[in-house]
């Protein structure tokens, strides 16, 4: 906590933004990060929208997570100090 209170002191008062937050949305809006989040909300549609089912959207959420940091991994470093 006394972590936070420095940044925010450092900052003029305002929380510090994660840099990697900042990252992972910039990454979310590339077009394979765009097709895989399509279908990953596609797949949970069909689920939900049936009341016995089996299938879950595990692949779906892994194929949008591994697009999304693919695109992190070659950013994120950057804003380190």
């Amino acid at each position: 906590m006394v972590l936070q209170e420095e940044k925010m002191l450092a900052n003029g008062g305002e929380p510090e933004e994660d840099p990697l937050t900042t990252v992972r949305e910039q990454c979310e809006q590339i077009e394979k990060c765009v097709k895989a989040r399509a279908e990953l909300e596609l797949c949970e549609a069909r689920v939900s929208s049936r009341s016995h089912t089996e299938e879950e959207c595990t692949q779906e959420l892994f194929d949008f997570l591994h697009a999304r940091d693919h695109c992190v991994a070659h950013k994120v470093f950057k804003h380190l100090k």
